[in-house]
């Protein structure tokens, strides 16, 4: 009995150990993880400089080098205070048959003298500006009435009119001129068409002559000159001009045909304006 009891537990003990020996050799092919070891030859990359965005604005230099012009048109209006210059001139009355004026047996004579009081007018213009680099050339159409005085002085010194005179002309400019920032310097000639005068010049010219002078007294063109300097804020400007003719805008001989003389008047004025350009 005691011989079967040491060889159960011999048997026992044997299967136990060939249990734990069992367990201990087998181990879960996902309880070990082998890191491979991988040789990485490829070398670092460099950091990428940031290319920076080209500059697309352009000087005026650079972009007058191009062969592109610009193309703009605008509109603008404004004030002008203007003074006529009056060639001194002694001029004698006439009768309403055109013969000499007489007053105590004596021919009545006056002189007309300038006025340099400044008159106010105002204008209305459109242009077109071709723009090339820093410079540009801007023909204009403007309608302008303008104004002066004049005062005729009888013999006895004493004041025998004083004339108010206002002419409606159309005045073409052909500028050429530097842009800089929002600055504008332009200058150039011009050419003015008189349309009409008023009352005022009718009546003191009829004093002087019987003629039917309404189409001739200020039929002719004339030249002058217009320089000025503005300034441009996006599609707004402003601008102040000065504008001189050349030539006399009346040029005109009153008087009795045995003893003629020229009335000439020549003009000059500041312009004030504002304007938009597209």
């Amino acid at each position: 009995m005691k011989k079967k009891l040491i060889l159960l537990l011999s048997l026992v003990s044997t299967s136990l150990l060939a249990q734990v020996k069992q367990d201990t050799l087998s181990t879960p092919k996902d309880s070990v993880k082998i890191t491979p070891f991988v040789i990485n030859d490829e070398k670092p990359q460099k950091k990428r400089k940031k290319v920076a965005e080209p500059d697309t604005t352009m000087s005026y230099a650079d972009e007058y080098k191009r062969d592109n012009v610009g193309f703009q048109w605008g509109v603008r209006g404004g004030i002008n205070l203007g003074s006529f210059t009056t060639k001194e001139v002694n001029v004698v009355r006439v009768t309403s048959s055109g013969t000499p004026l007489l007053e105590n047996n004596r021919i009545v004579r006056d002189q007309v003298l300038s006025n340099k009081e400044m008159v106010l007018g105002y204008l209305g213009s459109f242009f077109i500006r071709l723009t090339k680099g820093s410079f540009f050339l801007q023909p204009e159409l403007t309608y302008t009435q303008k104004g002066g005085k004049f005062d005729i002085i009888q013999s006895n010194g004493q004041l025998f009119k004083r004339v108010n005179t206002t002419l409606s002309v159309i005045n073409v400019p052909v500028l050429l001129g530097i842009r800089f920032r929002q600055g504008r310097i332009f200058a150039g000639p011009m050419v003015e068409f008189p349309i009409s005068f008023n009352s005022a010049l009718e009546d003191a010219v009829k004093t002087y002559t019987i003629k039917d002078f309404k189409k001739d007294l200020v039929k002719h063109p004339y030249f002058g000159v217009s320089a000025g300097i503005g300034f441009e804020f996006h599609r707004f400007f402003i601008q102040g001009r000065f504008e001189t003719s050349m030539g006399n805008m009346i040029d005109y001989e009153i008087g009795p045909n045995s003893n003629p003389s020229k009335l000439q008047i020549s003009s000059k004025a500041l312009v004030l304006s504002i304007g938009l350009v597209k």
